[in-house]
């Protein structure tokens, strides 16, 4: 048996899943106070444990590698790699925006992905469909809530870790934005992303993968 796990601690919500090749096994994802490794090495036991999964049935590890907090996201990535060199299994990194854009339904609308970046500030990217193809259409950018706000324009789909004051002027300016389950970001999701990329052959170098952190106002 082998079994993916995928783990996403960039921000105060973490989150880990275990998928094997036809199924979601299992998905745990909490608010997190602290980003201890010990915790999240904890919860990843507690969630092998309850499958009846060995450490011998993993065979790739997936992390998202921010943008998040410092701590979170380097928390994450040092448990990944660790299980990757360890056990020799392949190692595949996503953005936090992707798992949160992959979560999102089909739309001919612009998407607007968002992530806490700390001091009232929010990390976004922008994805549209092509097709059937979710693609990035812009680079990542850090924004102040409110400047994003008034930069944007409907009709535009909007989702992610959106402050409630936000989310309320937001829809009174006419954007769709997306449901609370749509808004949370989901281990299953990154796990989801990552078999993909290891059917095709994309995995990462686990010494080249590196973390990504909101850049200095």
């Amino acid at each position: 048996m082998s079994i993916l796990l995928a783990i996403d601690t960039c921000t105060r919500r973490a989150s880990v899943a275990l998928r094997d090749r036809h199924t979601l096994r299992a998905e745990m994802t909490w608010e997190a106070q602290r980003h201890e490794s010990a915790l999240i090495s904890a919860r990843i036991r507690e969630l092998m444990h309850a499958c009846a999964i060995q450490p011998n049935d993993l065979g790739a590890v997936a992390v998202a590698l921010g943008p998040g907090s410092f701590t979170g996201v380097r928390a994450g990535l040092a448990i990944a790699k660790g299980i990757a060199l360890v056990r020799n299994v392949p190692i595949i990194g996503a953005t936090a925006f992707e798992i949160l854009a992959s979560a999102q339904p089909r739309s001919s609308w612009p998407m607007l992905v968002a992530i806490e970046a700390g001091r009232s500030r929010a990390a976004v990217c922008c994805y549209e469909w092509q097709d059937s193809t979710l693609i990035t259409a812009s680079e990542w950018w850090i924004e102040s809530w409110q400047t994003l706000l008034d930069k944007i324009e409907p009709p535009m789909w909007v989702c992610g870790e959106l402050p409630t004051e936000f989310a309320e002027q937001a829809r009174r300016r006419g954007f769709a934005v997306a449901p609370p389950a749509h808004n949370l970001r989901r281990a299953g999701f990154l796990a989801d992303l990552a078999f993909d990329r290891l059917q095709h052959g994309e995995v990462n170098d686990p010494a080249r993968l590196a973390a990504i952190y909101p850049a200095e106002p």
